[in-house]
């Protein structure tokens, strides 16, 4: 249950038949005349780039085409994709000002060309095909979960829309199903970044775009070190605006996919649109250069919390170790993920790994943290959570997890305290409305009152698919509610989510571990408990080729 492996489901468990629709039947959107048909304000808006107050406001004060079905009044509009298209070249359009529209002005991309990262996904981006090397959107729709957070069920904070086609271009890849393909304002990006970018035949790359490409490449790590939703999104810009200038450049799709996976922890982002992307992204990283640890990294993170596929996460970690053993990075995500039940001596080498590389990361010393309580050293895991929550009182992950001690040591008050810590640095609406409920349930009837009020307010927020299965069984089982409990889970074991896996370790949720359906579901999960690293800074190619697969399918049991 270390580190990351604490999850929060998106809305939906439908996301492996909404990924096999294809884009138009996925968003409502049929074919015309005068090309596909966009069906709400929602559309329209994710079509251009902008809010729906934004283009709400076009259509009145710059003639926005748009058009309503006879006796609809003003709900049920709906626009073509050619007729805006032709709006877009137009003198009003091109006369529009980007700040007067109340949202932030977009980020430049090249030239003069620019894109707002500040919405919802555009349709294009569903669009896109993938790398060389297509993603199995069969497996990898199965992703469900935010591991990290309260939340989903809101507006995702950022738009992928560009770096969804910078990934599908570069790759040579793009399937455009809209009849008019990229809208103008996407199209001009690329042609603004000269012809390399939007013809991917190319082989044409001058050493000015690569020096570009590089400086776009180690600004976007920067602010993916930052680890707030603020800075994801300008991580996800820069690296984006590296691909168009050089979509040979195996780094900065490995810097995509590594935001795509932090995104979904540190903002809103849906995991049904992170993984898939992360995984796309990662795998046209190792088309263009198989040796980059960075892209086996991000790799094996997404095969883990997004597929659930433990062996070949496992494999992909390794390989990264095996390239570049003085990676803090990789050291301390395969300590989280692998910190389990009979491997925590192996995780915590690994944490203790990390640090000595980077002895400034507050992620690594918080992840430490809970390994070193999971794993029985509670009150030195306690003791350094609580250096890094004083030193960092904005970074969100100490405030989860002394939340989750807290309720495990029923120390309510403190529990209290740290859930609103935590909410408030996600800017998370959900929790917030949680623990309201729950304070005000303690203030009225103390323990028993505030798990009461727990309980009524998780579960209507479960139920829709808004908050965590484990934390919710956590209540349950403090209420007695185990065979609820364990409903909880092995639904969550069902749906794909790696909330399962606080199962074998979470100490509320192993007060259950004398029944059979706990034994039955742990031995379902099929987790791996044997270590295969040893504390060094190598690891042999027989330890690497131990599983691997002979073919680029998953080496493990995925979720089934």
């Amino acid at each position: 249950m270390t580190g990351l492996d604490r999850s929060f489901p998106d809305k939906s468990h439908d996301w492996s038949q909404r990924l096999a629709l294809t884009a138009p039947e996925r968003d409502g959107i049929g074919d015309s005349a005068r090309g596909s048909r966009l069906l709400s304000w929602k559309e329209i808006a994710a079509y251009l780039g902008r809010s729906e107050k934004t283009v709400r406001r076009w259509e009145t004060e710059r003639g926005l085409p748009t058009h309503r079905a006879p006796g609809a009044g003003r709900t049920g509009v709906y626009a073509f994709a050619a007729e805006l298209d032709e709006w877009l070249k137009s003198r009003r359009a091109q006369d529009l000002d980007a700040s007067e529209a109340g949202e932030k002005t977009p980020t430049p991309i090249a030239g003069n060309a620019t894109a707002s990262i500040d919405e919802p996904f555009s349709p294009i981006a569903g669009q896109i095909a993938g790398p060389a090397d297509p993603l199995p959107f069969a497996v990898a729709s199965k992703v469900q979960v935010d591991r990290h957070g309260f939340k989903p069920g809101w507006k995702p904070v950022l738009v992928g829309a560009l770096a969804a086609v910078a990934v599908g271009i570069a790759a040579s890849a793009v399937t455009l199903r809209s009849a008019g393909g990229l809208p103008p304002r996407i199209s001009s990006m690329f042609r603004a970044a000269g012809a390399a970018s939007i013809h991917p035949g190319s082989t044409t790359i001058s050493d000015t775009e690569k020096a570009r490409a590089h400086d776009l490449y180690l600004k976007g790590r920067y602010e993916w070190g930052q680890r707030t939703p603020d800075s994801l999104n300008r991580a996800l810009d820069d690296f984006t605006q590296a691909i168009v200038h050089d979509p040979k450049d195996a780094k900065s799709y490995a810097g995509l996919a590594d935001t795509y996976n932090l995104l979904q922890i540190y903002s809103t982002l849906p995991l049904a649109d992170s993984y898939p992307r992360a995984i796309a992204a990662a795998k046209r990283a190792l088309a263009l250069d198989d040796s980059l640890a960075e892209a086996h990294r991000a790799l094996a993170f997404s095969d883990f919390y997004g597929l659930g596929d433990w062996r070949a996460s496992e494999n992909e970690f390794l390989r990264a170790i095996q390239l570049d053993p003085k990676d803090p990075v990789t050291r301390r995500w395969y300590a989280e993920a692998f910190g389990q039940p009979g491997r925590y001596e192996e995780a915590l080498e690994q944490f203790d790994k990390a640090q000595e590389l980077d002895p400034s990361s507050h992620s690594t010393l918080s992840d430490k943290g809970i390994a070193l309580y999971d794993s029985g050293r509670r009150e030195e895991g306690i003791a350094l959570l609580k250096d890094v929550e004083r030193t960092n009182p904005e970074f969100f992950s100490p405030h989860l997890y002394l939340m989750v001690i807290s309720f495990d040591s029923h120390d309510f008050r403190t529990f209290l305290d740290e859930g609103q810590k935590a909410a408030e640095t996600r800017n998370d609406p959900v929790q917030k409305d949680v623990i309201a409920s729950a304070r005000n349930g303690f203030t009225t009837g103390g323990q028993s009152g505030l798990l009461k009020s727990l309980y009524t307010k998780q579960k209507e927020y479960y139920e829709i698919g808004k908050y965590s299965p484990a934390i919710f069984a956590m209540t349950c089982v403090g209420l007695g509610k185990r065979q609820e409990a364990l409903d909880v889970l092995e639904a969550a074991f069902t749906r794909h989510q790696p909330d399962a896996l606080w199962t074998m370790a979470e100490p509320t949720l192993a007060t259950l571990k004398d029944e059979p359906r706990y034994q039955a579901l742990v031995k379902k999960i099929d987790f791996p408990t044997t270590p295969r690293l040893a504390p060094t800074d190598s690891v042999p190619n027989s330890v690497v080729a131990q599983h691997r697969p002979a073919t680029d399918k998953p080496g493990g049991q995925v979720w089934p």
